[in-house]
């Protein structure tokens, strides 16, 4: 038991006083081969990966974050072990205590006020290297043999370093893979392995020549990397594939047969939260040849029906217009994808925001739930959570956890002083201040743990600047780092302020003190508050005083956020208002809102309405998700669910509402199709809606699989 766990922890110590860079190398070496699993009669194309419970890796998905140990000694399964074996798997646990690069190393950095500061109800900060997007164009142009001609040139200017030392014995390893799957392609025998095999061998030492060997080395790259995203697939595999298709080399089903292999293979790796590959949009190199894969990719994904990849499509004004139409067809078939982002919107913010040029701008590419980074020219992880809900809740009762009765949050003054909404405004903006600073030393901390912890070394030799400057991406080597917050419950905390402002300062139908004691009471024996906070204005109905508050409280989060990037020494430190379905756990963790919402409910997804609350119809609901400003944040997602009759008779108005919305400034969509009725019948026969997929958050997935609180969630939002 734990043998290959054991064998790396030996490794490691080994090497434990040794550079990052060279400890890395010798514990892949231990490590990555054995992870590999073995190729399937029906694989297409070689790769396929399973993680330890002790390892090295890139993030939680991916084994890591960093080095990680997820052994604890006194489970029940270790304690009949004969004596030798439990000390060592003890021993094995007590080196990861202070080793391991997040629960070691970065918490060891942490005072106790920081830990206290960046782990509770408000901000929570979990330790993450997220995000990464490689170059695949420069790997499949150059190969293997190409990326250690770039390390030997580097190193004749800079001389010998470990890191160069370092990537090298990566480079072996990953040649080891390919010619250990090489030799099972050989032993399966058929017309197709065989072929397979063939590939392998190739790019073991030369650059790819075909989109098969292109393909196939992308695929082991990003698993032996880690990441989890698959870059502009368009861009580094439309040139292979238009030659290919142009010289005979392969038929248009041929090339469809390896595109659903690999969409099959990224839909096996199971990691929800990201799995996106991105087509379309500006900056790109032979935009007719990548638009051929463009097009082809999103056949793929609706005959692979699945919930990866993440189909991503960015499109602008004047860009070829087959791909939106094709975009539309498969969305109206109930694939949830492609995402769809406006880069006539997304690229001069992504400018403004990052602060960089417009030529690196155009490299945004919106990852994992919609965060946005730089492909292959910035790194910033998302690693922590700000609920800002609980932050107005924190405000009106001196920093007090209405649920648990602890102090979570500062102490900003006694409710029963206030008599202006600017007042309770100004309160509520230095509680979420304080929790934003909070987070950026922290992630300021996370780096320097991770630099000490590791160098990356896979990532680091497709990111640019790292090898040509001989530093590792997290220590030095990476044009633009940077950093994110994720934010949830934007939404509730501005009907929240909004209905305040209305029925206390406007309208003075209640008193504050009246509203705190109704939320207290989570609305029992309140009714009538209940009934005036509900009929206030509410985000998503094209209604400026509920808008205007959202914007209020979208702008000084993000532009807060924003001021930390020089404080704490990065080139960008940004929000992001996204979602998963942490709008359901963080909604558990808060109290009754002012919003009318209960304790424990849900908040609204991402930056779309609380489910309902959008009465006035499809054009208010998307005049009002287009008004906050996107020129300082990283990313807001808009869920959104349409009829299939839009999709089909009326898609002509659908079009026209999707015009209208991008012209005025929408910045992106996640669609799901389908007819009013079909999420309750699947809630009572599920056996016969395997393939309802739907759009959670920044994911998707098959709604039959999702717990019941997801569902009703779901099940909630307008249909339009």
């Amino acid at each position: 038991m734990l043998e290959q766990e054991l064998e790396f922890t030996q490794t490691y110590r080994a090497h434990q006083k040794d550079d990052p860079a060279l400890r890395e190398a010798h514990c892949i070496r231990n490590l990555m081969p054995r992870l590999f699993e073995p190729i399937r009669p029906a694989d297409r194309i070689a790769g396929r990966i399973a993680y330890r419970p002790v390892g090295f890796g890139l993030e939680d998905a991916s084994g890591g974050p960093g080095y990680y140990c997820r052994v604890d000694p006194n489970d029940l399964e270790f304690r009949d072990l004969p004596e030798n074996d439990r000390r060592a798997v003890e021993s094995m646990a007590n080196l990861w205590s202070s080793e391991a690069t997040i629960t070691g190393k970065l918490h060891a950095l942490l005072t106790e006020k920081q830990r206290a500061d960046t782990t509770n109800p408000i901000a929570d900060m979990f330790g993450r290297i997220g995000g990464p997007l490689l170059d695949f164009d420069k790997l499949v142009r150059l190969g293997i043999e190409g990326l250690k001609s770039e390390i030997t040139t580097a190193e004749a200017k800079l001389g010998e370093r470990p890191l160069f030392e370092g990537m090298r014995i990566a480079l072996e390893v990953l040649v080891s893979v390919i010619e250990e799957y090489a030799s099972q392609a050989i032993a399966l025998g058929d017309p197709d392995h065989l072929q397979l095999a063939d590939d392998l061998k190739h790019i073991s030492a030369h650059k790819p020549a075909t989109f098969r060997q292109a393909i196939q080395l992308s695929w082991l790259y990003a698993l032996i990397a880690g990441v989890l995203n698959y870059g502009r697939m368009d861009v580094y595999l439309g040139d292979f594939l238009a030659a290919d298709l142009d010289s005979g080399r392969v038929t248009d089903e041929e090339a469809l047969a390896l595109t659903q292999a690999l969409w099959q293979l990224i839909a096996d790796r199971q990691i929800v939260y990201n799995g996106r590959v991105f087509i379309g949009g500006m900056g790109r190199r032979n935009e007719a040849n990548a638009d051929r894969f463009a097009l082809l990719a999103m056949e793929a994904t609706r005959t692979v029906i699945e919930t990866e990849p993440q189909l991503t499509l960015r499109f602008y004004e004047g860009m070829n217009p087959a791909l939106m139409e094709k975009a539309l067809d498969v969305i109206g078939e109930g694939r949830t994808y492609p995402m769809l982002f406006n880069d006539d919107v997304n690229v001069p913010a992504v400018e403004n925001g990052f602060r960089v040029p417009r030529n690196v701008a155009e490299q945004y590419l919106p990852y994992g739930c919609g965060e946005y980074a730089l492909d292959h020219l910035g790194f910033g992880s998302p690693n922590c959570s700000l609920n800002l809900p609980k932050a107005l809740e924190a405000t009106l009762h001196h920093g007090r956890d209405v649920l648990t009765g602890k102090i979570v949050g500062v102490d900003t003054g006694d409710i029963s002083g206030i008599s202006t909404f600017d007042e309770l405004w100004s309160a509520y903006c230095a509680q979420v201040e304080y929790f934003v600073e909070a987070l950026a030393d922290r992630h300021r901390l996370e780096y320097q743990a991770e630099a000490e912890s590791a160098a990356f070394l896979f990532v680091s030799m497709l990111y640019d600047d790292c090898i040509q400057a001989g530093k590792s991406l997290v220590d030095g080597g990476v044009r633009y780092k940077g950093g994110l917050i994720e934010t949830y419950g934007m939404v509730n905390a501005a009907d929240s302020l909004a209905a305040i402002r209305h029925i206390v300062f406007v309208d003075k139908a209640a008193t504050l003190d009246e509203v705190v004691s109704a939320l207290d009471a989570n609305f029992e024996g309140h009714e009538r508050i209940r009934k005036l906070l509900k009929r206030a204005p509410k985000f998503g109905n094209d209604d400026d005083r509920a808008d205007e508050i959202l914007k209020a409280v979208s702008d000084h989060v993000a532009n807060h956020t924003y001021k930390q990037a020089d404080r704490i020494g990065f080139d960008y430190f940004l929000i992001v208002n996204i979602n998963n379905h942490m709008n359901i756990g963080l909604g558990q963790l808060t109290a009754a809102s002012a919003d009318g919402r209960r304790n424990g409910e849900p908040f609204a997804n991402g930056n779309t309405p609380t489910a309902g609350n959008d009465t006035s119809g499809a054009t208010a609901f998307l005049n009002s998700i287009a008004k906050p400003d996107p020129s300082r944040h990283a990313g807001y997602t808009h869920n959104m669910k349409f009829s299939k009759r839009m999709f089909g008779e009326e898609r002509p108005k659908l079009e026209a509402l999707l015009d209208g919305y991008f012209s005025n400034g929408g910045t992106q969509a996640m669609i799901t199709v389908l007819d009013r009725g079909d999420l309750e019948a699947a809630m009572r026969e599920p056996e016969k809606y395997r393939n309802l997929i739907v759009r959670v958050g920044g994911f998707s997935a098959r709604f039959i699989e999702l717990p019941r609180n997801v569902q009703l969630d779901l099940l909630n939002r307008t249909l339009y």
